[in-house]
């Protein structure tokens, strides 16, 4: 199959509505959103070929419990799926399909896994991570920005084209990322990526607390946020939630892995990424360093380790869904300029990485 490569493109929405803007991003990036609905929903059924019957059901219920929680992203996905000439159940799968799995979890081992870290003192404010994905995820990356004069907001949203958003930060200077963690309490709820994008609407850390303690979610994730004053890792199941630090400020991070005791109790842990361990360590190894944004760029970045590194490159042979780092995203509060890129510096010939300058409301 011949993939398109979009070369992490930086696409705006401009339109009058939400399903415009949709209808927009999925005529602009149809052939791209049609191949990555094939190789997920393929890779999907290869790994959990007992969800064929249930592909439908499951999208139709995560689709009206997203639509319970944020119509307006609701949509959205309805004009990207008239856009892009698929279904709503496509875009569902596409945006979901890594919660779809923990529904119904077999017993292969997980692979797939992100490094969030944040690190805030007097002089220095980051917010980043990796987006570790099926590698076949990485020609797909892209960048929306939104412009939500109703709202007061401007969004920078890193994403793949068709879904509604992986990571975020907007003018107001809230963050969000996000890392899986694999339960076995998941059940049909929103898809993550409209708490992502709702999470880029919020105007405060204390709202976007609540919106994440609140949201009805599908499976488990930790959720990176940060306001650059303060950062919280928020571990959330559809049954468990736990804030982990209390200390919001100095080096906080996480991989794949449960940390907090509660969300510990519904942790699948046949189920644990490959790699979380070794990267967890790994950010331990250079806790000291981890001071600025060129020091955390550089560990984001590092084969310290590999192919167990924090740039991942574990493919174990016979791994039906193996990962690598696809790209990451980095935020400086004090510079205001939000970084991305796609790929890796070292190994991929079609490396990408883009600036953006992002003024905060202060």
């Amino acid at each position: 199959m011949l993939m398109t490569d979009l070369n992490l493109p930086i696409f705006k929405y401009d339109a009058c509505g939400p399903y415009e803007n949709g209808l927009k991003h999925g005529e602009t990036f149809k052939e791209a959103i049609q191949e990555l609905i094939e190789i997920r929903t393929g890779l999907l059924l290869k790994r959990s070929p007992h969800l064929k019957d249930k592909l439908d059901e499951f999208a139709n219920l995560q689709f009206k419990e997203t639509m319970k929680f944020d119509a307006s992203l609701a949509q959205e996905i309805e004009g990207i799926a008239k856009g892009s000439e698929t279904s709503i159940k496509d875009i569902i799968i596409l945006n979901n399909y890594t919660d779809f799995r923990d529904i119904q979890l077999d017993s292969e081992n997980q692979d797939e896994g992100c490094t969030s870290v944040s690190y805030i003192d007097d002089k220095n404010s980051i917010a980043a991570q990796t987006w570790d994905m099926h590698q076949s995820a990485k020609n797909y990356l892209m960048l929306i920005e939104i412009d939500d004069k109703d709202n007061g907001t401007k969004e920078l949203i890193y994403t793949v084209c068709g879904c509604l958003g992986l990571m975020a930060v907007n003018n107001h200077g809230q963050f969000i990322g996000v890392n899986n963690i694999n339960v076995l309490d998941g059940t049909n709820g929103i898809i993550w990526p409209a708490l992502i994008r709702k999470a880029a609407k919020q105007k405060s850390l204390n709202d976007m607390g609540k919106l994440l303690m609140e949201a009805p979610i599908t499976s488990g994730h930790n959720y990176l946020i940060s306001d650059g004053k303060s950062a919280f890792n928020y571990e959330i199941t559809p049954t468990q939630k736990e804030i982990l630090n209390t200390n919001p400020q100095g080096l906080i991070f996480h991989t794949n892995h449960c940390l907090g005791s509660t969300v510990r109790k519904v942790e699948d842990r046949n189920n644990i990424s490959k790699t979380t361990h070794a990267r967890f360590d790994l950010v331990e190894k250079y806790r000291s360093e981890l001071k600025d944004e060129a020091s955390i760029m550089k560990l984001l970045m590092s084969h310290d380790g590999h192919p167990l590194s924090i740039c991942s490159h574990y493919s174990p042979e016979g791994a039906s869904d193996p990962s690598q780092t696809c790209g990451g995203a980095l935020y400086n509060y004090q510079t205001q300029i939000f970084k991305a890129w796609r790929g890796c510096k070292k190994y991929d010939k079609n490396f990408e990485y883009v600036e953006i300058h992002l003024p905060l409301i202060l």
